[in-house]
């Protein structure tokens, strides 16, 4: 998961649906894309700048003391305070105190107070590995909290503004040079507190497919990363839709070539003379099921050669020296199981995206490994 993993909104949600998982995962999903997205990053970057210049607003303080006058004293207050106490040194005085409480640092704090409680609730703070998403989740949580700390911000009241008071900060003078807190404000709505839950538990009843939470935000993370990647090297690519049963997508490059995408289901095209099937089937097994990869490709080169590339996401606490093996013997599997259509492919049509980092991937292999720091690097060289 790298900074180019970068979810649309709603669309993320949207997808976790479709994808028929459970609800937690894609409520989580949605968190998490949240604490890693850019308007994050960029509202903790530009907090200590708006901090200098943070808008103040003033209130009025009465004291009423015998031995200390703070400001103007109110004389009518005071004639009435000494009649109703008997008290002829009692005096009332009103000072004027400038404080933060502008609706502009209440929403600062709001945010603030958000990213870090989504990042403790979500647990990526408190994972050991060193993936990019785990070292993100925790750096923004560590920045979070030391401005937490900052004198100017402890001391406003969390008093959240309402929305017509947001929408004047929206129109205000100063709405540029709050633009990073809005738009963390906006993410933070439509990621983390306006999910429609409903629709949600709706599109996944009766999911057959349960998972970690881990492997499955990495699954699809990974998924539309490749996605991205393949927007950026020119291929249109639609939203995601099922037919017969598979989650598939299309894509379209400007030279008129096409693109099928499908996640965790293997095409016709494959499954053809499916080896595997067939010995199972000979001994009479029950209940066969494809084996299938979790991201299958599939296009044609500017050549006319048919491609595939067949893309396992490996996403386990162990050593990655394991996972990367554990993908490669997963991705000779298939190459055998799949050996019709396979035969006469040109390689690489295997990627295996290990957890990790730095894994920079071999595209003259039959089977290229890399990692979601170099993920983009593997996909621009084999999808051409």
């Amino acid at each position: 998961m790298t900074p180019s993993s970068q979810l649309a909104g709603s669309g993320v949600l949207a997808a976790a649906a479709l994808l028929k998982w459970p609800e937690a995962e894609a409520l989580r999903l949605g968190e998490l894309q949240f604490l890693l997205s850019p308007e994050v990053k960029t509202f903790l970057n530009d907090l200590p700048q708006l901090l200098r210049r943070l808008p103040t607003v003033t209130t009025r303080e009465r004291r009423w003391s015998e031995d200390r006058i703070d400001g103007a004293i109110q004389w009518g207050p005071t004639a009435a305070a000494r009649a109703s106490s008997g008290n002829s040194r009692l005096y009332v005085s009103e000072s004027a105190q400038r404080n933060y409480q502008a609706p502009e640092g209440e929403l600062m704090v709001a945010v603030l107070d958000s990213v870090v409680r989504t990042a403790q609730e979500t647990g990526w703070a408190d994972k050991v590995q060193r993936g990019w998403a785990s070292v993100q989740v925790r750096n923004r949580l560590d920045t979070a909290q030391r401005l937490q700390g900052h004198s100017v911000l402890a001391g406003i009241e969390r008093n959240r503004p309402a929305d017509r008071v947001i929408s004047k900060i929206r129109s205000g003078r100063d709405a540029v040079r709050f633009a990073s807190l809005l738009a963390a404000y906006d993410k933070l709505v439509r990621l983390v507190e306006q999910v429609d839950r409903e629709s949600i538990r709706e599109a996944i009843e009766d999911a057959g497919l349960v998972t970690s939470i881990d492997s499955t935000l990495f699954e699809l993370l990974v998924t539309f990363q490749v996605i991205n990647c393949l927007r950026t090297n020119s291929w249109t690519m639609h939203p995601f839709y099922t037919f017969g049963g598979k989650v598939k997508s299309e894509g379209r490059h400007p030279d008129g070539r096409q693109l099928q995408l499908w996640y965790q289901s293997a095409p016709k095209q494959l499954l053809g003379g499916n080896l595997y099937r067939q010995i199972l089937a000979s001994h009479r097994v029950a209940r066969i099921r494809d084996l299938r990869p979790d991201l299958v490709l599939h296009w044609d080169s500017p050549s006319g050669d048919e491609r595939w590339l067949l893309i396992e996401c490996k996403q386990t606490s162990g050593q990655a020296q394991k996972v990367a093996r554990d993908a490669l013997t997963d991705l000779f599997t298939y190459r055998r199981v799949f050996d019709p259509a396979l035969a006469t492919v040109r390689a690489p049509y295997g990627l295996g995206v290990i957890w990790g980092e730095g894994l920079d991937p071999a595209v003259n292999e039959e089977i290229v490994l890399c990692t979601p720091d170099t993920l983009a690097q593997a996909v621009r060289q084999i999808v051409v």
